[in-house]
């Protein structure tokens, strides 16, 4: 049985909702079912809301057209009347009869009024009124009439609006009525209103002159009519309506409505209205405040828009607007003679001089008048950089008639000390940060601050290039002072020190204001210092701009950090000349942690290196393509040749892209490398000397394959040649054979060619007259010996083994390169009867110049080795070494500048001369009688020669006036300290810098870079001395820890003798009387003494390349004191007993 039988046959129903056959197998059903069905019904609707919209769009179209036609039957009728009753008074003469018939008259217009159909009314309504308000009886002012004319000035510029062709006598007539009741409107004249007149106006292209005229001067007597006129002037204007508009404007009315624009016009709309309004406003109102706010508003909105520096076009107004204007629509807009005569206009000496020219007594609007007048010097700064030193310079000058007001640097000080934002940072530099990276409404509010401040340090680092140290130090007896108190310099130094130090240490954190977090953070370097394609995040921060300085356009924390860097170092020059701060206000050592500062400095220099490898990759990628790439493109490619253009201009500039943005990466990840460059003096110089040591030995061991021991590297060379070089080629290109008394020239001639090599060990020979080696104990060299003897023989003036003099003394016995030596060259040539174009000339001179290369090597060698050198330079020389090595952030400040204070160190009766012209009262200044000329005297003694040179083109006859003296001084400062010996400096320092990195030397000024070269000018600390002596032979200090009897007396005498003959014992066995900076502990080799037998009648001698002293067993403290000084004081030298 089935089990599931139930006992019913019947067939159970089944319900289906899905709307699919339940059968598989059963044919498909026709159309219909419920989905068709509910299709179905929403058609019926959509079709049912279609009519019922046709329905209601039907009644609407005819509820509308039944108005329209209501309303042009209502206009025909009461056009019927308004005609009706004006040919009633066709022959009536003159105006209506009453004022009331006019004004109803008006409003009957005004009703129907389409300015295409009733235009010849409008003519006639105009005509008639004008009759009518001349006549006494009828005067049509007041009451209703100044809103009355409103709208009939209105009913004109709607149907100027439409006009379309020319109809003279009608056009005549409409303006004439548009400006009898311009000039009624009274107060009821709106801004917008003024704005649709001057559009209306400035519309018309062939409209009669005299009329058009009369309608542009109509509104002129309110004040709001100014507003609309900035649209006249935003168009080129013609000279004769310039001096007509000129005559019939009020230049404060016209400035007050200026400023209350908006600043949604084009840049060429702006620049119109910059150069038509100063051709309008001219010197009568130059100064006032509002001209000064809206010219500086306009010039800021142009200042990236515009090239102001560019050669004028001559081409007139309209013309340059239509045909060169018009067409700029990428790069910066030119100037035609016009826009160049009024934009020059504004950096007129007398314009900028005068600008301080107020009342100062009243002390609640100097703040007020400093930010204005800060806002419109810092436009004209960035606008007009070939003519920003002038404009410091007149600024600096200060009013032309006054000698009562503050100079402007002391009055924009004044002003930066009450800011906010001055006191914020000066009191804690852990503000700046958040100011740097304000909200944009904190921006604004601190903007106008900033403004003053940036003022302030554009002035004061201008002021300080051309201060002497006399009116540094506040003892100048000029009438205006311009200098600070020095006790405000302290309180200035604070606030750069505070900004400096973040705008360096806290890069990062700025940089992630304007970049991607992931692209500035903390990436591996190989997105940074490789050469694939920059990605997405990398291009857009290489694009995005620098982070924007309070909302300032064209500011950036880039520029703020140049300009800081530049002041601070200034200062702190000063400072090291004159000291006037306490001794350790500069430092900033609690910022850092200085227990691995020196490790973290040596990891940030690694990175550069891996930075400067790069570019220099991407440099030879850049000459290989300027060299091969267009021949190649051209030989092998039909691609077009503004194509291959394009391509160039892309691969440069994303060269330039991955450049910056490794330079940003280095800014963000390398902060205490860039406050060593920029701002060393926030770091002792101590932990100077260690670092420059540490910086050394990294490069050591990069270029000896991590052997920094001479002996181990040569063993090297076994094993991993050099550059393909067969290992003995490479020694014996590091191995010399020098004569005594000839070691320049035999140096010059056996190492120049090694170049940046010379840091390599070096084995020297050295050999007497008759080529026999002399002894040495140097194991393989006696490269002390070496260096000491070349710099003594070539650095000596008056050495005579030596061809040429090189360096000259100055009269407190400095040294510094002899700064007529090409000049005498070329004399002594030209005595034998060459000419300066022949090539032996040429190469006489290019000659000299790798001598001088040679012996910047040789310095360099020195330093690299860490071998002290006794030889003095010129501060300012010095000063070159040390300003080479500047970063990116302030090029023009970090290079070396000449100024009148530099001109002590090389010759002070000049300096004394031109000071004393710099001083002078301007009416005796004539009697100097200077022209800008300087003699040089050239040539061989005894046969020399006087050379005249103009410091400026046409110097001869260009006398030095009180206006001008600044620029004489200035120009002879760098010609007697930059320009004359330029040639044998730069050569210098070339090969300087091809030994030690120029950022290297960035850590130090000019006296501690004397240091760094000659040791320590303190007293001798001989404690430290024997604590850090090493004794051999019978010396040697036994298990008892005694020292010998010898040893103990030669100490007892040097404790005696006083520090002068201490210097000339440390002179005698290390060849330089000055101890290592950071003690005896890092002279290398050691100072050491050993036994030279027990003959006491034998005097003491040296081995100066080993720092040895050779004393014999002296027994009697007076033999040892008389044998040692006599020794000392006799000049033996090397290897002599």
């Amino acid at each position: 049985m089935y089990q599931t039988f139930s006992g019913t046959s019947r067939r159970p129903r089944q319900v289906n909702l899905s709307g699919r056959p339940s059968n598989p197998f059963a044919a498909a059903s026709p159309a219909g079912g419920p989905q068709s069905a509910i299709a179905s019904a929403q058609q019926d609707r959509i079709a049912r809301q279609h009519q019922r919209d046709r329905i209601q769009a039907s009644a609407r179209i005819q509820r509308v057209w039944r108005g329209h036609s209501a309303r042009r039957r209502t206009f025909e009728t009461w056009r019927a009347i308004w005609d009706d009753l004006e040919e009633g008074r066709k022959n009536v003469d003159g105006g209506y009869a009453s004022e009331d018939d006019s004004l109803r008259q008006l409003t009957r217009l005004l009703l129907f009024y389409q300015p295409k159909a009733d235009v010849r009314r409008l003519a006639w309504y105009g005509m008639r009124q004008v009759d009518t308000a001349s006549q006494a009886s009828t005067p049509c002012v007041g009451g209703p009439w100044p809103r009355s004319y409103l709208r009939v000035a209105r009913a004109c510029v709607a149907t100027l609006r439409v006009r379309r062709e020319k109809d003279e006598e009608l056009d005549r007539t409409l303006l004439n009525t548009l400006s009898f009741a311009a000039r009624r409107c009274g107060d009821t004249f709106t801004p917008q209103d003024a704005i649709a007149y001057y559009e209306a106006l400035t519309a018309l292209k062939d409209a009669p002159s005299e009329p058009l005229q009369g309608a542009l001067l109509a509104p002129l007597a309110s004040a709001q009519a100014y507003i609309g006129l900035a649209v006249l002037l935003a168009r080129p204007l013609d000279p004769a309506m310039l001096e007509l508009l000129r005559s019939s404007i009020d230049p404060g009315a016209l400035c007050e409505g200026l400023g209350q624009l908006s600043e949604q016009q084009s840049a060429r709309s702006r620049l119109w209205l910059l150069g038509n309004l100063v051709s309008l406003v001219g010197p009568a109102k130059s100064s006032s405040p509002s001209y000064i706010t809206v010219v500086a508003r306009l010039l800021g909105s142009l200042a990236e828009d515009v090239d102001f520096d560019s050669v004028p076009i001559v081409a007139e107004n309209v013309a340059f607007d239509r045909d060169v204007l018009s067409k700029v629509s990428t790069g910066l807009l030119p100037l035609n003679i016009f826009l160049r005569k009024q934009t020059t206009s504004l950096i007129d000496q007398d314009s900028i001089r005068n600008l301080l020219v107020r009342d100062q007594s009243n002390v609640g609007t100097v703040t007020n008048n400093a930010q204005l007048l800060a806002g419109y010097a810092l436009t004209l700064l960035r606008c007009f950089p070939r003519k920003a030193d002038d404009i410091r310079m007149w600024l600096y000058l200060g009013p032309t008639r006054s000698t009562t007001d503050l100079g402007a640097t002391r009055y924009f000080w004044n002003a930066s000390k009450s800011t906010s934002v001055f006191a914020t940072i000066w009191q804690n530099s852990r503000s700046v940060i958040g100011l740097l990276k304000a909200s944009a409404q904190s921006a604004t509010d601190q903007r106008d601050d900033w403004t003053v401040i940036l003022v302030f340090l554009e002035l004061y680092t201008f002021l300080l290039k051309i201060m002497d140290d006399e009116e540094f130090m506040g003892k100048s007896d000029g009438k205006r002072s311009s200098a600070i108190p020095t006790s405000d310099v302290a309180e200035l130094v604070t606030f750069l020190k505070n900004l400096g130090f973040t705008l360096y240490f806290n890069a990062s954190e700025l940089n992630s204001a304007d970049a991607p977090a992931s692209f500035v953070g903390t990436q591996s370097l190989s997105r940074h210092f490789g050469n694939a394609v920059v990605s997405e995040p990398a291009k857009s921060a290489a694009d995005t701009k620098p982070l924007a300085l309070a909302g300032l356009p064209g500011l950036t924390v880039d520029y703020l950090k140049g300009l800081v860097t530049g002041l601070l170092r200034a200062i702190y020059e000063r400072d090291s000349r004159r000291h006037f701060l306490p001794r350790n206000h500069w430092l900033m050592t609690d910022r850092f942690d200085m227990t691995s500062f020196i490790p973290g400095v040596v990891e940030e220099e690694e990175n550069r290196h891996l930075v400067q490898d790069q570019d220099d990759r991407d440099a030879e990628d850049e000459d290989a393509h300027s060299d091969d790439g267009s021949e190649a493109v051209s030989a092998f490619s039909y691609t077009p040749t503004n194509h291959r253009s394009t391509l160039r201009s892309q691969q440069q500039r994303e060269r330039q892209q991955r450049k910056a943005s490794r330079r940003r990466y280095l800014e963000s990840v390398a902060p205490r490398l860039e406050i060593l460059q920029n701002m060393p003096f926030f770091i002792p110089f101590t932990t100077h000397v260690e670092i420059f040591r540490q910086f050394v030995r990294l490069d050591q061991e990069k270029r000896r394959n991590g052997h920094v021991d001479a002996d181990l590297w040569r063993q090297s060379l076994m094993f991993q040649p050099s550059n393909g070089m067969h290992p003995r080629d490479v020694l014996a290109r590091h191995h010399a054979k020098i004569r005594r008394k000839n070691e320049f020239a035999d140096a010059f001639d056996q190492f120049y060619q090694l170049g940046a090599d010379l840091k390599e060990p070096i084995q020297i020979t050295f050999v007497d007259e008759f080529d026999i080696p002399e002894a040495g104990i140097d194991g393989g060299g006696v490269t002390k010996e070496f260096l000491t003897s070349v710099i003594n023989q070539a650095f000596d003036p008056e050495n005579e083994n030596i061809d040429h003099q090189y360096f000259t003394e100055t009269e407190n016995h400095w040294l510094h390169p002899t700064p007529t030596a090409v000049e005498d060259l070329k004399a002594r040539y030209r005595n034998m009867g060459l000419r300066n174009d022949q090539p032996a000339m040429r190469a006489e001179v290019k000659n000299l110049l790798q001598q001088y290369e040679f012996l910047g090597r040789i310095i360099g060698k020195c330093l690299y080795e860490g071998i002290l050198v006794d030889v003095s330079f010129a501060g300012y020389f010095l000063k070159k070494w040390a300003l080479t090595g500047g970063t990116n952030s302030a090029p023009m400040e970090t290079g070396y500048r000449a100024t009148i204070n530099d001109l002590k160190h090389l010759d002070d009766g000049l300096y004394r001369g031109l000071l004393a012209l710099k001083n002078a009262p301007a009416e005796q200044v004539d009697d100097f009688g200077l022209t800008f000329i300087v003699d040089d005297l050239v040539g061989p003694e005894g046969a020399q020669q006087v050379i005249e040179r103009e410091l400026v083109p046409n110097g001869a006859g260009m006398a030095v006036t009180a206006e001008n003296r600044l620029f004489y001084i200035n120009r002879m400062s760098w010609y007697r300290l930059q320009g004359q010996s330029a040639s044998q400096t730069s050569a210098f320092l070339k090969g300087l810098s091809s030994i030690v990195q120029p950022s290297w030397l960035s850590m130090f000024n000019q006296a501690e870079l004397q240091t760094l070269i000659g040791g320590a000018a303190a007293d001798i600390d001989l404690a430290d001395l024997r604590r850090n002596t090493l004794y051999g032979g019978t010396y040697v200090i036994g298990d008892d820890g005694r020292e010998h009897p010898s040893i103990a007396l030669f100490w007892s005498v040097m404790n005696q003798i006083p520090d002068a003959e201490r210097r000339k014992v440390l002179k005698f066995v290390t060849s330089t009387p000055r101890g290592p900076l950071l003690g005896f502990g890092q002279l290398n080799p050691r100072f050491s003494i050993r036994d030279s037998g027990g003959d006491e009648g034998r005097f003491p001698t040296t081995s100066t390349c080993v720092n040895l002293l050779k004393l014999p067993m002296y027994r009697s403290e007076r033999v040892l004191r008389e044998k040692l000084l006599a020794a000392v004081n006799s000049g033996a030298g090397f290897d002599l007993s």
